[in-house]
């Protein structure tokens, strides 16, 4: 059973307003006609429980959904989960790269234009016109998502 609220309807956007990444797909998902819940963990904490079941749906390991680049932890390869939960909870701009789930589909964004695959747009859809003529700029694909 989710502990987070599942709606396909609905995007629950995770992010740390720290992060510079997470900033930027903030603007994205604003101007959107969709239900949107924002999550700024610097604002807001997450349960443990709600960051392990993330990390279970990406099928990646809790220390994976950070950036510890430059950070000076000493040796992490003892670290459990409950270990790098304390991290995060009083380094929030270790989440650089903010988590968007839709339904039960769940996604750690990388690139900010990753975010539009929630949404139906399919930039590959995009045909060339006679000029004069406005590109086709809704999903061409059916049901289809790239999550």
């Amino acid at each position: 059973m989710s502990i987070l609220a599942r709606d396909k309807k609905q995007l629950t956007y995770i992010y740390s307003s720290k992060s510079h990444l997470g900033k930027q797909v903030l603007g994205y998902i604003q101007g959107i006609d969709k239900k949107v819940e924002t999550i700024d963990i610097d604002k807001e904490k997450l349960g443990d429980t709600i960051w392990v079941e993330i990390s279970d749906q990406l099928n990646v390991a809790i220390n994976k959904l950070f950036s510890i680049e430059g950070a000076d932890y000493g040796n992490t390869e003892d670290f459990d989960t409950e270990d790098w939960l304390k991290i995060l909870n009083k380094n929030t701009e270790l989440l650089q790269k903010p988590i968007a789930i839709v339904g039960k589909d769940v996604k750690q964004i990388v690139n900010r234009s990753e975010i539009l695959e929630f949404f139906g747009v399919d930039s590959a859809g995009f045909e060339k016109k006679p000029s004069g003529e406005s590109p086709t700029t809704s999903s061409t694909t059916e049901d289809e998502k790239f999550v």
